[in-house]
């Protein structure tokens, strides 16, 4: 019995020594990523369990496994997630690759998240580090290259207002509707503002939902793409904190080149003699030698009025500190931000302070509560004149004209105002500013003995308040005189204007969530109901011909001019969604959802509209016929179809019939009243846009994730676009047409992803890849009148198209003027070296009828980008291309013509037509800007296609034990460029302009140096 009872005890002891013994197997080490910089936070989880440790500040991490052969996860947000099998106690450190896009991600979607190898809709993801790799002060700017299927357009480079026009997938509306697409931050719409203005070292990762599967969530909404912003949150561990700061310069991509006094005073002294073959000589030889050898510049100035405006250089400036760590009860992020921009002139400068602060607290096992409180501080201060006002003369005033004496006064250029004193800071001031605040509130409550079933409550509440002052002074102007006097301008009376405008909103959102997964079947669901409401109010008041300066109060100026004017808005929507997600073996993948939504905006019977979608997916490389496919690591197949809304419309209550006021004008009792005039038509019938969206697309990984390849087809047709019958109501209709929803547009495109890694050593590392987008639109229904002939209709051809007449040449001499067919309005006018214009419908005159279709306009069909790298022992160097093709810019004005309103000529206008030069690319000069030759036609249609160095980085990260003396873990220097070059056909402006005649802020060419510190 003894034996038998020593027998049991040694074979209990022969069982559990080895398990004993395994508890002492320990493994640490650091986590660092390909550039040697270590990674906090870090996931280290024995596979199969909940076990695990989180790595710390400064990357190391130290976990006890149960036995050998256990393996161990190590997986963070953004990288790419290892596994390694532990057989003895041993120091292992992890190389962690950040290569994006990678299976294992976690894919923002609408209102929750999947896994991004079964994400079945299209959803592209710009992460954090490609977000503050662009020093941009408009967060929109970041967006331009990245991803596929995102067209941008950047029309201004001015400091507080230089955000871009995102189309994701190109335009699909016409009649005043928008193509902006839905900003949603952490799960509630915001304003397209809210996300440009964002300190992108918040940010943990922008999502582009583009087609109806991943959009159709958002229903009404949703039609025009979606754009999700995840902030970044708190991890379990130690403190860590993380400070940047750059600095930089910005300055003009590019200038016109403008003519000198010599060349400028040449060309005039031609163009009037073109008209008027008599008249005498606007400057005199002895005037134009003095221009040629500059004799006296005060009254024979050379004035370079575009490099006086902005031939300078301008400062930014940018910090940011973020706090994060916390306990698995508490974990906070927090994030303070500061931006300072100059202008190109010192009455410019814009300064923005973002704060922000999430936590999230585990306040049972089984609920979890979240609070996200941010805001920013925006102050803007420029010159009381408008941009548009600025532009157009510092366009326009020719260098014959001085713009400051050599005494250091300003000059009173003739008839031309001085945009040096337009922007001085004697002019007096525009100052807005705003403040605003967001919140976000939610309680996650995970349901007791139901596995996989949650529940999830929100609470948004947003509240912003403006104000903005505008004080407008004379500025003293001088003439000079014959004898060497000056004479001052007349002095002008001041003015004032404020306006104070304020906001909030509360949204509201009820979630049912479910996710399981029952042996080969994986479910998960989705319930919301929603409900937001938004309201604004203003108030604004001016007066003028103020006496004096030393009291800028309304109260002060003089009430005769008085303006006064109160606004206020409310907009409400109620929604309703489902969603579920299927999945068989993880290799058959589903997707359904539907969304009901009614706005406030039309009439009770047209208020609500339903939006369904479906997807679906099959992973191939999941099955057994792919096993032996060895270069295939991945290989997806997924298609989508669904229908979505847009009540972005050009209409408020169009349902109701409108009138409007008119002040003063009806005589009652001896005196003028105000009345009311009829407004447009009611319609009833008024709803949101509808746009249904197909598409289809293969997703690959080669050669052991070092190929990664995403095609895309779509299609899209909108429908019931809002717009008027004015293309086929004659003119003499009694009155005001109502809004329809008549409009269709068909938009069909590609979208392409082609990228390439690999990391040859745990030194050194590349990347190189590409991104191509391709989006056309076709207008098929805009109720064109039936009798337009075919090369005017606009219905079958580009939306935004531009339509006038074909040029054919110029008229070579007296033969061919008298040969060929010529405008009936301009018979006594025009001759040889003028515009010659294509007869379109052969009757033999030019006039209205030969207007026809000449490009699709300023909207880029084809966008692409271009990005790479190379990491090497701390050292890197990452580039980003960004192009754009078959688009056109109509130009006018200044920015094309020569001597508009008696304005400066480019120097493209040295190679015009004279009769020794009769096949010249330029018509002759005139000083008539309203003739034959400036007609809209091809001739001033010029091709903005481009490609653009947009970003360039060069960074080192310091690793050196001194830093530990300081408290920090590692130093990152980096010096960044943006938009360093552009290569272009086109001519004076950027090819990112959507100002045709020049009046806008140029976009910038920046310079950046900073460093980043973590702690």
């Amino acid at each position: 019995m003894k034996r038998i009872r020593l027998l049991i005890v040694l074979l209990i002891c022969s069982i559990a020594l080895p398990e004993a013994f395994a508890q002492s197997i320990t493994v640490s080490g650091v986590i660092k990523d390909k550039t040697g910089q270590a990674i906090p936070g870090v996931s280290v989880v024995v596979k199969g369990t909940t076990t695990g440790v989180s790595a710390s500040t400064d990357g190391k991490y130290s976990i006890t496994v149960p036995k050998a052969g256990t393996t161990l996860v190590f997986s963070f947000i953004g990288m790419t997630s290892q596994e390694i099998i532990v057989n003895k106690t041993e120091t292992r450190d992890i190389v962690m690759d950040d290569a994006a896009n990678t299976l294992d991600d976690v894919v923002v979607v609408g209102f929750g998240t999947q896994k991004r190898s079964n994400v079945t809709g299209s959803v592209a993801t710009v992460n954090n580090k490609q977000l503050v790799q662009t020093p941009v002060g408009d967060l929109s700017n970041a967006l331009a290259g990245r991803t596929p299927g995102v067209i941008t357009k950047q029309p201004s480079g001015e400091p507080g207002a230089d955000g871009t026009q995102i189309y994701i997938r190109g335009n699909s509306t016409f009649g005043g509707g928008s193509m902006e697409p839905l900003f949603v931050i952490d799960g509630v719409v915001r304003s397209g503002r809210d996300f440009g203005q964002m300190d992108p070292n918040e940010i943990e990762s922008v999502s582009i939902l583009k087609d109806a599967s991943s959009a159709a969530i958002f229903g009404v909404k949703g039609a025009n793409g979606v754009v999700l912003v995840t902030t970044k949150r708190g991890k379990a561990g130690q403190l860590s904190a993380n400070y940047s700061f750059n600095y930089g310069f910005s300055k003009v991509t590019r200038l016109p080149d403008a003519l000198g006094s010599y060349e400028y005073a040449t060309l005039y002294n031609e163009a009037k003699l073109n008209d008027n073959p008599l008249a005498t000589p606007e400057f005199s030889l002895e005037r134009l030698e003095a221009f040629r050898n500059g004799t006296d510049p005060d009254a024979n100035p050379n004035t370079d009025w575009m490099d006086l405006v902005l031939g300078g250089t301008a400062p930014r400036m940018q910090h940011n500190l973020s706090l994060s760590g916390g306990s698995e009860k508490i974990k906070y992020f927090t994030s303070f931000g500061y931006l300072d921009e100059d202008g190109l002139y010192k009455s410019l400068n814009y300064n923005r302070y973002n704060v922000r602060s999430n936590i999230d607290i585990q306040a049972t096992s089984t609920t979890k509560i979240s609070v996200d409180l941010s805001g920013r501080v925006e102050n803007k201060q420029a010159p009381p004149a408008s941009i548009d006002n600025i532009f157009e003369h510092t366009m326009r005033n020719p260098p014959v004209q001085p713009a400051r004496f050599s005494n250091g006064l300003l000059a009173a250029p003739g008839v031309y105002p001085n945009p040096l004193a337009l922007i001085s800071e004697e002019s007096g001031y525009n100052r807005n500013n705003s403040n605003f605040f967001m919140s976000n509130f939610q309680v996650v409550q995970q349901i007791p003995g139901v596995e996989g079933l949650s529940i999830k409550g929100v609470l948004a509440f947003d509240k912003n308040f403006s104000y903005r002052k505008t004080w407008s002074q004379w500025v003293p102007l001088y003439v000079r005189n014959n004898d060497g006097t000056y004479t001052i301008n007349a002095e002008s009376k001041s003015s004032l204007s404020k306006d104070y405008g304020e906001g909030q909103s509360t949204e509201l959102q009820g979630h049912i969530n479910y996710d399981r997964r029952f042996g080969k079947h994986g479910i998960s669901a989705l319930a919301l109901i929603l409900q937001k409401q938004n309201q604004g109010s203003g108030i604004y008041g001016a007066r003028n011909s103020y006496e004096s300066s030393a009291l800028q109060i309304l109260n002060f100026g003089p009430a005769l001019n008085e303006v006064l004017n109160d606004r206020e808005d409310k907009t409400a929507l109620r929604s309703a969604a489902f969603r579920v997600n299927y999945d068989f073996d993880g290799k058959y993948l589903f997707q359904a959802s539907l969304r009901r939504d009614e706005s406030e905006n039309f009439a009770p019977k047209e208020r609500v509209g339903y939006f369904p979608a479906f997807s679906a997916g099959w992973l191939l490389t999941r099955e057994s016929f792919m096993q032996n496919v060895k270069f295939v690591d991945f290989l997806k197949l997924k298609a989508s179809y669904g229908t979505l809304g847009s009540d972005r419309i050009n209409s408020r209550f169009g349902y109701y019939n409108r009138y409007n006021l008119v002040p003063n004008v009806y005589p009652f009792g001896g005196n003028f009243v105000t009345g009311l005039t009829p407004g447009a038509i009611a319609n009833e019938n008024l709803t949101w846009e509808t746009s249904i969206k197909m598409d289809a697309g293969i997703e690959a990984k080669l050669f052991k994730n070092q190929l990664s390849l995403d095609v895309t087809v779509f299609k899209e047709r909108r429908k019931d676009i809002l717009a008027t019958r004015a293309l086929s109501v004659p003119l003499s209709f009694g009155a005001a047409l109502p809004a329809e929803n008549f409009g269709i547009v068909d938009n069909k495109g590609l979208e392409l992803i082609l990228n390439h890694s690999k990391q040859l050593s745990n030194n050194f590392s590349y990347f190189i890849g590409g991104n191509f987008t391709y989006a056309k639109n076709k207008i098929v229904e805009a109720a064109e009148a039936s009798n337009i002939p075919d090369h005017r209709r606009i219905t079958g051809r580009p939306n935004g198209g531009i339509y006038g007449y074909k040029a054919i040449g110029i008229f070579r001499d007296a033969a061919d003027y008298a040969a060929s067919a010529k405008h009936s309005a301009y018979l006594t006018s025009t001759g040889p070296g003028d515009i010659k214009y294509q007869d379109i419908n052969g009757d033999g005159i030019i006039n209205d009828d030969d207007i026809t279709y000449l490009g699709n306009g300023s909207l880029p069909q084809v966008l692409y980008g271009i990005n790479g790298g190379v990491n090497y022992k701390g050292f890197e160097l990452n580039f980003l291309l960004q192009g754009a093709a078959q688009s056109q810019q109509l130009f006018t004005q200044n920015a094309a013509w020569a001597f508009h309103n008696g304005g400066r000529v480019n120097a493209e206008w040295l190679d015009r037509w004279t009769p020794a030069r009769p096949d010249a690319p330029l018509p002759r000069l005139s000083l008539n800007t309203n003739g034959n030759n400036y007609l809209v036609s091809d001739f001033w249609v010029q091709n903005s296609s481009y490609l653009r160095l947009k970003n360039v980085e060069f960074a080192y990260t310091v690793k050196h034990k001194f830093l530990s003396k300081i408290g920090a873990n590692n130093v990152r220097l980096y010096a960044q460029g943006q938009n360093l070059f552009t290569i272009t056909d086109l001519i004076n402006l950027d090819p990112e302009n959507t100002n045709g005649i020049g009046r806008y802020y140029p976009q910038q060419k920046t310079y950046t140096f900073g460093v980043n510190v973590q702690f």
